[in-house]
């Protein structure tokens, strides 16, 4: 198995601050996250810039990434001279996980963040239940027997510099319609093809990157009742559609419109009928992770940030998420117990054990939408060659233009000739 990583040191300063005369640096040694045999290691500098000596006590607590558990306290006090700076350091063991730092000084707080150790050894176990992958041979059978009725027109005002766009149609199971667009390059030819998947709740948007013009196909969907179909959603709050009925339950669904959204591709005469990757952040990257498990055409995937993973976490790390289905749960008359097992079905850590083929992953590390604990549920089971990127400064996000190059270098890796 080949395990690769990579992080962004930018410079290993986060964040300066002013409090009165003394400001503070904060530096992050190897991007806030660490491998063994590397030691946790922190500090901030402090610059005295007023005209006379002023002496100072940082207390650094550090807690679990559920915000619950302390694990370290500690207290340093200087003393700083009129015009100079002192450093202040610390050191200290982790299991592996991810972790947030507290620094304060009397009542003020001057910097909160996060910092993880060695993510890949992250344990959280698949719990897929008996029948697991007889119920997505059922899913695709139910999508097969639906005709796709694929259509396209011109879409003239997304065109790029080199490519032509198109607004594009298809049915998928239960009959709906799906929606989407793509960007097929001018000149004629046969060509590899991205699909991008949006994230939850998006509306209309158009996320071509110049990056791909003139060398891939671009397929961007959406799946039912969100996107370029939002306005007509008929699905409530989608993670909570038919909660108590895995056979109807919106991901079981939408899951299979990502696959039909893979024979959109593949039924494409421009498509060198060989070469499909697939990418997608937050909700997206479940998406590109879930369309990668369940259908082997696909042959690398970069999902970011991604969602829809580990839902036990989501309860007990009081996310958003978790909050959505708990209610769902009430409001359809089912216990939690029942609600955890039904989700088993759609959690990425129990797809991604379907997953064979190259995966790069994009982690926030100061995500608190889809923590990176919560990412590497379903990334620590792949068995597949894998790789991820940490960007240290990043939410609910990635850096860019970073990521676009890592992304499709990463899928030029893999193209089949």
């Amino acid at each position: 198995m080949n395990r690769l990583y990579t992080f962004i040191m930018l410079l290993g300063v986060i964040a300066v601050m002013q409090a009165s005369d003394i400001e503070y640096t904060f530096n992050q040694p190897h991007g806030a996250w660490w491998t063994s045999p590397s030691k946790p290691e922190l500090s901030l500098k402090l610059t005295n810039t007023g005209s006379k000596s002023e002496e100072r006590t940082v207390t650094l607590t550090i807690v679990t990434d559920e915000l619950k558990s302390e694990v370290y306290k500690f207290a340093q006090s200087a003393t700083i001279a009129a015009g100079a700076e002192t450093t202040i350091g610390f050191q200290f063991n982790l299991e592996p996980g991810f972790y947030h730092c507290i620094y304060t000084s009397g009542d003020s707080v001057l910097k909160e963040y996060n910092i993880g150790y060695e993510p890949e050894c992250i344990v959280s176990l698949p719990d897929y239940q008996p029948d697991f992958k007889e119920f997505w041979v059922r899913a695709r059978a139910d999508l097969d027997s639906v005709a796709p009725e694929f259509s396209m027109e011109r879409f003239p005002e997304q065109d790029s510099k080199l490519g032509k766009a198109y607004k594009v149609r298809m049915k998928s199971v239960k009959g709906e319609e799906l929606t989407g667009y793509c960007v097929i390059p001018k000149k004629k030819g046969k060509y590899p093809a991205i699909i991008n998947f949006m994230g939850y709740g998006s509306g209309p948007a158009y996320d071509f990157r110049p990056i791909y013009d003139g060398e891939f196909i671009y397929f961007q969907q959406s799946i039912r009742g969100q996107g370029f179909t939002i306005e007509n959603n008929t699905h409530g709050e989608w993670m909570q559609e038919n909660i108590a009925d895995i056979e109807n339950y919106y991901y079981r669904n939408a899951f299979m419109d990502v696959v039909r959204g893979v024979d959109f591709v593949y039924q494409m005469p421009e498509f060198d009928g060989k070469n499909l990757f697939a990418e997608g952040g937050s909700q997206g990257g479940a998406l590109t992770m879930a369309a990668t498990a369940l259908d082997k055409r696909i042959v690398a995937a970069a999902p970011f940030i991604p969602f829809l993973s580990d839902y036990p976490k989501y309860l007990t790390m009081g996310l958003w998420s978790g909050d959505i289905l708990k209610r769902g749960a009430a409001e359809s008359g089912i216990s939690k117990e029942q609600m955890l097992k039904n989700m088993t079905y759609f959690d990425m850590k129990n797809l991604c054990t379907l997953i064979e083929v190259p995966v790069l992953m994009g982690v926030g590390l100061q995500d608190a939408v889809c923590p990176p604990r919560t990412n590497f549920a379903g990334y620590n089971v792949i068995r597949s060659p894998k790789s991820f990127i940490i960007y240290p400064a990043k939410g609910h996000g990635v850096e860019r233009p970073d990521w676009d190059n890592a992304h499709v270098n990463f899928f030029k890796q893999y193209m089949k000739k």
